[in-house]
């Protein structure tokens, strides 16, 4: 099995077996054209910029979390007046629960209550059993309401239940409803009892993404995510698909004639709205001359509304009837991020001159378009400004605290999304409770509403997953925070995994598309519909595309580090911007989380012996870490590193989208929060809601409007002149022309000169400041210089700063060897010239100390003779074939080589300095490359550069099994073969580390 078909785990599989194809309509995307400009002279010096220490970010975050508080409580008042009118209710919190047994083969054993039951409280929320999620279970209470009055009807309503629901009402099957987010009820006057029976036969299904490890896959409409539940093993990490009663149950009164849903279209541009609203006629017969009277409250700051709108209804018919409203609202004010203004529509529905019943619809006066007709396709807009979305994946969290109805909580994640400068909230993969959006619109927290497929639609769910997409729609149309919904996340061809029998292929899918946006234009007209977050099989036929991307964790993940980091972007639609709707990496959670809510296994006796985190459940580090950073040894050292890593790459990768925002419209890094204890490691901010160093990392990447320096050579020698890229990245929709770009050059001890440019930051756009010409000073031994950046507006007010760090060593000077260098092979010849080592071809029988070798053939012919010098103390270094071969053989040993992943980083034997055989720069693509392919094996070697094979997470943990050479040493008699196998092509005479490394291997 080679290296790209191991099974990892199945986001990691995913993530490897599934790339973007490049088909028609598609096209290249290169990096960003620009003209160079270039710094002049400075006269002012930059402050000296200190990294803040994690502690004291701590302490700020804290503080401007509780100034957030403060600045948002207003606007999560309601000012708006009790209804008249109320419906009396019931809310069932008490109920029996059971998993279905033998036994309740006799159904009335179940509707009488015998047999075994446990309590629960609702909401309640379960795992899969031992048949991994295929499960049925009962839920069994008794209630007392009071007999329904003359005119009026007994509803009973759920607000939650996973995955499909069977309702029993005093032993009468009263409905049946598939999927877990909607809210659904029945009418059930007619079984009225004074005593009453509910019983709700709860189905769970595979989903049909399938289930980690077997070839199982349902008809459960559900994607990678939900609430989760209190198990370590199966909960915390919530993929697994859970199922029950997970949101309230309520008995309710209602007039025969009901107000059952409000739409509100606001239409700012003409200064108006639109109320949709539906009434229901629960009677057989038509009643006519009904009137709605329509009321607009400010509801969360005082202002002017709309009062005794009267609207006659001339019949309303049995069933739905659907009424909709022009109204004029002219002194209205903006719903905005900064200021979410909400106001309040009241129904108050009257017949035979007497209000029957009312019902409130909050909402928000914005608008928010996709342009589709200019070029390129694919802008949005929010209340007519152009806008670019920046946020973060939610997977649980905020699902969690409706659960714990811990409301100061919900209030505090949204803020923290706010504090790290986020507008938008990638709700993933599944709708949610109707609470998360009412408080995204109090707070002005823009989000995204996921219809929960992921990767496949089963061909025989086509119609039940449009309906459900109609069902998202209804949940949130009304809320202004909602604006965009998606249909699939990461859709894959299902013939390539074998499923071509069960889901539906591309074309198949698209038609879905098609079906389902019309099924969600009939209940809002001005959605904004995503196809795809993630599309694994592009392009589609209608509207924005989305690629998700993990290349600095999946490695090499839709592009790799070095052409995302140079300005490249994927495959796009053609003349279609895209968004990037996932991406990230993991960091491990902080230590105290894991000391007090790990499982002891879980954990070291003691914080200072050898420790894998292999041991989490779930956890990727162990196995995908060592792409990156080396392997570590105590649980302090893991977390220290794997955290170290997730900020270095939230902040190239953000960094390197927001350059790119001429066709990156919106991204969502993969995740914020967590909801459980190493539930999603992504995440930036841990259970404890405590950041970790990715979420300052990102809040300082996502600063609307900063200054961002680019280089590929991020280490150089002393007098080499790099050139390091200004960008003005502005995310704003107001434009900023005169600013001023100062830069200051320096170590830590000394000032070399200071440079500054004048630049304009266009809204909503990356801007190309200039370009800085640095020459690196003299230098003794290794170490940092600076460039400190500062972005002054043209009111002079300072905006921004930033840091860059480049690594200068010491000018290579000629090697002292005993005699001359000897080589066989072009690129043995070009590698001993780039590092200004003198050198001779190889001659037969020629006498050597050391001697390089690129040509397998060449060897080959005079084998023999090689090896008997190496065996009396010779030195041979072997680089990579030019042939390409891949077996050979050494002093009688077998040489075999295996093709890998291309690797940014390879591991140090000595581990001095781990990092230094990373990122290093390719003159002749000029940007940073790969620097190995490939690994090999020989026996009795000593490992010199190392990767790690990728064994799956769960693989006990055994360190030595893990190394891979890259470049490892053999002794043969007297002597010693060293093998490189790094790529060395435009790398030697620009990487000082490679450099150095080359020069060592020589006697």
């Amino acid at each position: 099995m080679s290296e790209c078909d191991e099974i990892l785990d199945p986001f990691a599989e995913i993530a490897r077996r599934e790339h973007p194809l490049a088909k028609e309509g598609m096209s290249e995307t290169l990096p960003f054209v620009y003209e160079k400009r270039w710094f002049g002279a400075g006269n002012q010096t930059v402050n000296r910029l200190t990294p803040p220490s994690f502690e004291s970010e701590l302490i700020d975050f804290h503080d401007q979390l509780a100034r957030l508080r403060a600045k948002y409580e207003p606007y999560l008042q309601n000012l708006v007046p009790p209804r008249e009118l109320m419906r009396p209710h019931l809310e069932l919190k008490s109920f029996h629960f059971r998993y279905r047994e033998e036994q309740d083969r006799l159904f009335s054993r179940v509707l009488n209550g015998d047999g075994p039951w446990e309590e629960v409280a609702i909401p309640d929320f379960r795992g899969p059993t031992k048949e991994n999620g295929r499960w049925t279970g009962y839920y069994r209470t008794e209630f007392q309401f009071p007999k329904p009055g003359r005119g009026k009807r007994l509803f009973l309503l759920f607000q939650g239940v996973d995955y499909k629901a069977v309702v029993y009402v005093n032993q009468k099957c009263v409905g049946v409803h598939e999927g877990f987010f909607a809210p659904f009820e029945y009418d059930i006057t007619d079984v009225w009892q004074e005593t009453n029976t509910l019983v709700v036969e709860v189905h769970n299904d595979y989903p049909m993404m399938g289930v980690n490890g077997t070839l199982l896959d349902g008809d459960k409409l559900y994607a990678a995510t939900g609430p989760g539940w209190d198990d370590p093993k199966d909960g915390w990490h919530h993929c697994p698909s859970g199922g029950g009663i997970h949101h309230h149950v309520m008995i309710e009164e209602r007039s025969e004639l009901y107000v059952q849903d409000i739409f509100i279209r606001p239409i700012p541009e003409e200064n108006g709205l639109e109320a949709w609203i539906d009434v229901v006629n629960t009677t057989s017969h038509l009643i006519e001359h009904a009137e709605l009277a329509l009321d607009v409250f400010t509801r969360n700051f005082e202002g002017e509304g709309l009062r005794n709108l009267h609207f006659s209804i001339a019949y309303a018919g049995p069933g739905m009837n659907n009424y909709r409203y022009r109204l004029t609202f002219a002194n209205y004010r903006m719903w905005e991020l900064n200021q979410p203004f909400l106001y309040t529509l009241r129904a108050s529905l009257s017949y035979n001159e007497e209000c029957i019943d009312q019902k409130d619809r909050n909402f928000g006066m914005r608008s928010f378009h996709m342009d589709e007709l200019s070029l390129p396709k694919g802008r949005l807009y929010f209340n007519n400004q152009p806008i670019i979305l920046r946020g973060a994946n939610e997977m649980g969290h905020l699902q969690q605290c409706v659960m714990q109805e811990n409301w100061k909580q919900l209030i505090d994640d949204i803020l923290i999304a706010k504090l790290a400068n986020l507008n938008f909230y990638r709700i993933t993969q599944r709708p949610v409770q109707e609470e998360i959006y009412d408080y995204m619109d109090m707070l002005g927290m823009l989000n995204q509403c996921d219809l929960p497929a992921f990767g496949f639609i089963r061909r025989s769910q086509f119609s039940e997953a449009i309906r459900q997409s109609a069902e998202m729609e209804r949940l949130v149309r009304s809320h202004p925070s909602v604006v965009m919904v998606s249909l699939i996340n990461e859709p894959s061809r299902p013939a390539k995994r074998g499923k071509g029998h069960r889901h539906l292929f591309r074309d198949e899918l698209e038609a879905f598309f098609a079906a389902a946006r019309n099924a969600i234009y009939i209940e809002n007209p001005d959605r904004v519909v995503k196809n795809a977050d993630g599309d694994y099989d592009p392009p589609t036929e209608t509207g924005l595309s989305d690629f998700h991307c993990y290349t600095m964790w999946y490695t090499n993940h839709a592009l790799n580090f070095g052409h995302l980091y140079k300005g490249y972007v994927p495959m796009l639609k053609t003349d279609w911007l895209t968004g990037c709707g996932e991406y990230g990496s993991e960091g491990l959670d902080h230590l105290a989380v894991m000391l007090n809510r790990y499982p002891k296994e879980w954990l070291p006796a003691q914080l200072d012996e050898t420790w894998m985190p292999n041991r989490i459940v779930d956890a990727q580090t162990y196995s995908l870490h060592g792409d990156w950073f080396p392997e570590q040894d105590t649980i302090e050292d893991w977390i220290r590193e794997s955290q170290s890593h997730q900020a270095q790459v939230t902040r190239l990768m953000t960094d390197a989208i927001r350059r790119r925002s001429d066709k990156m419209i919106s991204s969502a890094i993969h995740l914020l929060i967590d909801a459980w204890p190493s539930g999603w490691m992504k995440t930036l901010v841990g259970v404890d809601r405590i950041p970790k160093p990715a979420y300052f990392a990102y809040r300082r990447s996502l600063e609307p409007l900063r200054v961002n320096l680019r280089s590929d050579r991020w280490r150089a020698y002393a007098g080499e002149q790099v050139e390091v890229e200004a960008w003005l990245l502005n995310d704003m929709a107001q434009s900023y022309y005169n600013c001023k770009v100062r830069v200051t050059f320096r170590d830590d001890h000394n000032d070399f000169g200071s440079f500054e440019i004048t630049a304009q930051a266009k809204a909503v756009s990356p801007n190309h400041a200039g370009t800085l010409r640095l020459v690196m000073p003299q230098v003794s031994e290794r170490r940092k210089v600076y460039a400190d950046a500062c972005l002054l507006d043209e009111t002079g007010t300072l905006r921004n700063e930033e840091r860059f760090a480049i690594e200068v060593f010491p000018n290579l000077e000629r090697l002292p060897t005993k005699g001359e260098v000897v080589f066989l092979g072009a690129s043995a010849e070009s590698v001993l010239s780039e590092l200004g080592i003198g050198s001779v071809p190889y001659k037969s029988d020629q006498s050597f100390q050391n001697i390089i070798i690129s040509s397998l053939e060449a060897f080959e012919c005079c084998q023999s003779e090689i090896e008997e010098q190496i065996n009396h103390g010779a030195h041979a270094v072997f680089l990579q074939d030019e042939g390409d071969r891949t077996e050979w053989s050494i002093g009688g040993h077998p040489v075999q080589e295996f093709e890998m992943t291309e690797l940014f980083m390879v591991a140090h034997a000595t581990q001095a300095r781990p990092l230094d055989f990373s990122y290093c720069y390719n003159v002749e693509t000029d940007r940073i490359d790969p620097i190995a392919q490939r690994y090999f094996q020989v026996e009795g070697l000593e490992a010199l550069l190392y990767t790690y094979e990728k064994p799956s997470r769960t693989e006990p943990m055994n360190r030595g099994k893990k190394k891979r050479a890259v470049a490892g040493l053999k002794k043969m008699g007297s002597g010693q073969i060293i093998i490189v196998r790094l790529l060395l092509n435009g790398r030697v005479g620009f990487n000082p580390t490679i450099d150095h490394f080359i020069r060592s291997c020589l006697k």
